[in-house]
């Protein structure tokens, strides 16, 4: 396979894993790798080298690469220091990206560092609904009745799930695009939760939904990791592809 040329993969690690219950989730051991390095290694392999770059908080950088250069010495990986918010961790990232040659990336795509079940058909598929569409997101039909809360705190109306997704990443967009958004989005002061909704607000673009059924959450608390090793045992046993 060519690997792929014109795409900066972003992996967001700016969390500070205060839900997870003690130690960073992204160092947690799952399945003989670090939890960060599952998406550096599945992505690697469709990406032509020097094409990631770690978005971290600056105190752990050093633990970042040390772990990086130990459990993945082949792959060369760039590193930006996180932000205040998860809008100017990724903005960091971006205008580091675009000094390594902003004219090189067609594409960024940005991950969950914590979402360590990203496959490479996954990443594929988004990077082509993106290069058709101007923006893709991997996401997942919502399968739970949906019920809204009302004022009172009690349940309100049934929400119709048909036209619902619940929005995962990888997210992906035409690089120049995204920069400029996410360059408008910190200077608004607002409150963004991620890539898609920067771009609603300050570079519509039409987003495809990407959708997948094999698991891809998000590591947030301790009995996700326990999941996590679950599904990649699942994985490794083929269910589901």
């Amino acid at each position: 396979m060519t690997p792929v040329t014109d795409t900066i993969l972003i992996l967001a690690a700016g969390g500070s894993s205060t839900r997870f219950g003690g130690g960073s989730k992204l160092f947690a051991d799952l399945d003989g790798l670090p939890v960060f390095l599952h998406a550096v290694r599945n992505a690697a392999s469709v990406l032509a080298p020097g094409s990631i770059l770690l978005s971290v908080p600056a105190a752990s950088e050093d633990e970042f690469r040390s772990l990086s250069a130990r459990f993945l010495p082949e792959i060369p990986l760039h590193f930006a220091h996180g932000g205040a918010t998860r809008t100017l961790s990724v903005l960091n990232a971006l205008e580091a990206a675009a000094k390594l040659g902003e004219t090189r990336f067609r594409l960024a795509a940005i991950h969950d560092a914590g979402r360590p079940m990203l496959t490479p058909e996954l990443l594929l598929d988004c990077l082509a609904a993106a290069r058709t569409h101007g923006g893709a997101m991997a996401c997942r039909k919502v399968a739970e009745t949906v019920k809204r809360i009302t004022p009172d705190g009690f349940l309100g109306e049934t929400v119709p799930r048909d036209g619902l997704r619940t929005a995962e990443t990888p997210q992906v967009f035409r690089f120049s695009d995204l920069l400029e958004a996410y360059r408008k989005a910190a200077d608004s002061g607002e409150v963004f939760t991620d890539d898609a909704q920067v771009m609603e607000r300050f570079a519509p673009v039409p987003v495809f939904p990407v959708e997948h059924e094999f698991p891809n959450p998000k590591i947030t608390y301790r009995p996700d990791l326990e999941l996590c090793r679950t599904l990649v045992k699942l994985r490794d046993e083929g269910v589901g592809k």
